[in-house]
């Protein structure tokens, strides 16, 4: 298939002739003024829609094959040719999660609502409208935060001495100490660092948002790692990226968000902790979560994240009460009648105080433990 495509306006017939797709993609990118997503994401998943369409011998698609696209997207099929890799070797069959089933099943939707409302030339039915989408089990999608000495581990496993080192170890640094998302990594650029009140800043693009206009607070330390890595780049304008990829042939520019993951998710591997439990988006997780564990309240671990909810931050408090608890343990010692052990009655007694007496209980522990 090429990369031009024709939505007719007669018999509303899909063709692969004349015009760009990119001006197709770009409107559509436009139309939906989706703000945490990349053209690029929307691009491979109209991608992948398009190849299969061509497969298929499709040139007007209709209802029933969306139907049939989403059943293809849920069942293992052989892998595709990745765009920006051409020349390497495609083999074996994939399934994709249900989160990647469902995020391309919306570009489709959105494409067709998009052009449903369009003139011509680019005017087509919306033939995917009140398609189920696919159902997501958020719980199977859900990583785990690193423990405290799983992150300093990470951290203490890269090589500073090299170029990329230096970047990795910046970035996984502000990420876990800012909580900050992949996206909002991607988007920094040099001019994003400022100074507030004598402390350095790095004003972040959040979701959802058109500009960067929320900061977070650098820490001297992740500060001066910033400035470690920034030495390898050389003179650099305010409008250059603050990460950037450091190969020969694309060397200086930014790294995409599917880059980004995968450099983590390298680092992650080589630390020790190749799981899929465990990804990029876990130093987020980990940065609320050590934040609580640190002794802030919900409402600041909130404005850490930038949640626009505090059920959201809150599920990071139960994890970490479900982490203290032990009641499969106390159910067996009961039933067994085994002893329970100081620790154990020490937590009971303290949960039932007052804060005040938590306090006061604090203060003599402290004194007798010298």
């Amino acid at each position: 298939m090429t990369n031009e495509i024709i939505l007719a306006n007669d018999a509303a017939a899909l063709q692969t002739t004349g015009c760009d797709i990119q001006t197709a993609m770009d409107r559509f990118i436009d139309y939906i003024a989706v703000q945490d997503v990349t053209v690029k994401s929307y691009a491979v998943a109209l991608r992948c829609f398009m190849e299969w369409l061509r497969n298929n011998g499709i040139s007007r698609p209709e209802r029933d094959h969306i139907k049939e696209y989403q059943k293809y997207l849920s069942t293992p099929h052989p892998r595709r040719q990745r765009i920006d890799r051409p020349d390497s070797i495609v083999s074996g069959t994939i399934t994709f999660a249900d989160g990647t089933q469902a995020r391309y099943l919306r570009a489709v939707k959105m494409f067709f609502k998009w052009t449903a409302q369009e003139k011509p030339p680019y005017y087509y039915p919306n033939i995917a409208e009140n398609i189920p989408g696919t159902t997501v089990n958020m719980k199977d999608h859900k990583r785990d935060a690193l423990e405290k000495d799983a992150a300093m581990t990470l951290l203490d496993s890269i090589d500073r001495s090299t170029d990329a080192g230096k970047r990795d170890y910046a970035m996984i640094l502000l990420s876990i100490t800012a909580g900050l998302r992949i996206i909002e990594i991607q988007r920094a650029t040099i001019c994003n660092m400022e100074m507030l009140n004598k402390e350095h800043i790095l004003y972040v693009q959040g979701k959802g948002h058109h500009s960067a206009d929320e900061y977070k607070k650098l820490t001297p330390e992740v500060y001066a790692a910033i400035q470690d890595y920034l030495t390898t780049r050389g003179k650099l304008t305010p409008d250059k990226p603050l990460f950037a990829s450091t190969g020969n042939r694309s060397r200086g520019k930014a790294l995409t968000e599917p880059s980004i993951s995968r450099i983590i998710k390298g680092r992650l591997k080589d630390a020790g902790f190749d799981t899929h439990r465990i990804s990029a988006h876990s130093l987020r997780h980990s940065s609320v979560t050590f934040l609580l564990e640190a002794g802030a309240t919900i409402q600041e671990a909130q404005h850490h994240a930038r949640h626009a909810s505090p059920e959201t931050t809150g599920i990071y408090a139960h994890n970490i009460d479900q982490k203290k608890q032990h009641t499969e343990q106390r159910i067996y010692d009961f039933l067994f009648g085994n002893e329970i052990d100081a620790p154990t009655q020490a937590a009971d007694c303290l949960r039932r105080m007052t804060t005040a007496q938590q306090e006061q209980a604090l203060a003599l522990l402290k004194a007798i433990a010298g």
